[in-house]
């Protein structure tokens, strides 16, 4: 119950007694002891973190560092601050729901906690493997990548494709090289070849499958360099691999 709707009920049952009054008091203690409070990594990345507790704030700046600094080596690197809120309700990305979300007009991240994805799913999956703390890390990473992407992007953003070649590769990047071969070697596919087409499409379908096609495909490459700008000035919902 918020403070509007005790102040509503008061008034419809004429109650001027201490009971409201104590309630009030009630309403206003829980939402102060709710109220988001700002954790800021150490080490000098610009990652800030929103939350109710601080619960996984170590976790969460250890992911969002990882991804940092293996972005860094393919020269992206955030330009301003990053912020991720975490919060307690699902959300709706596109129609479905996603654990994590970065807004390009916000320029914020929001992150369900690990309690809220687990009371909203029996049974919540990252790369077709139960979730984990190393699979929430993974997670965190994935959104961070989108948030340095845009950073680096000019204008005229590219489509989701060529930011989720880089967000995948990123999560897969930052697991351990066990739980990465794991999954990998499950999946079984080949990189993305000459001439293939990385599409929206393909990615929806086969998001495990994207992903480690992605992440095969960059890190075997002897210059990524160029590669990556074709990625930054994609403007199609597709990107062809050159020959």
């Amino acid at each position: 119950m918020n403070y509007s709707t005790l102040v509503v009920q008061c008034r419809l049952l004429n109650i001027r007694s201490l009971v409201c009054l104590v309630a009030f008091i009630l309403v206003i203690t829980a939402a102060m002891s709710l109220k988001a409070e700002e954790y800021q990594c150490d080490d000098g990345y610009p990652v800030r973190i929103v939350a109710q507790n601080d619960l996984h704030n170590s976790l969460i700046c250890r992911a969002a560092v990882q991804a940092i600094d293996f972005l860094t080596v393919y020269e992206l690197t955030p330009k301003r601050q990053i912020v991720i809120e975490i919060i307690e309700e699902s959300i709706d990305h596109r129609g479905y729901m996603a654990f994590g979300s970065y807004d390009t007009r916000s320029d914020k991240i929001s992150l369900m906690s690990m309690d809220s994805i687990r009371k909203t799913s029996v049974e919540p999956m990252i790369y077709d493997e139960l979730l984990d703390d190393e699979l929430f890390a993974s997670a965190v990473a994935h959104e961070v990548a989108h948030a340095v992407v845009q950073h680096n992007i000019t204008e005229n953003a590219p489509s989701p494709c060529p930011q989720e070649y880089i967000a995948h590769t990123t999560q897969l990047a930052i697991l351990s090289d066990e739980r990465r071969k794991k999954i990998i070697d499950r999946v079984a596919v080949t990189a993305w070849l000459p001439g293939d087409a990385i599409s929206d499409i393909y990615m929806a379908l086969e998001p495990t499958k994207f992903a480690v096609k992605s992440y095969l495909h960059l890190t075997s490459l002897e210059d990524p360099l160029p590669f990556i700008e074709i990625l930054l000035n994609a403007k199609w919902f597709y990107v062809y691999i050159p020959g």
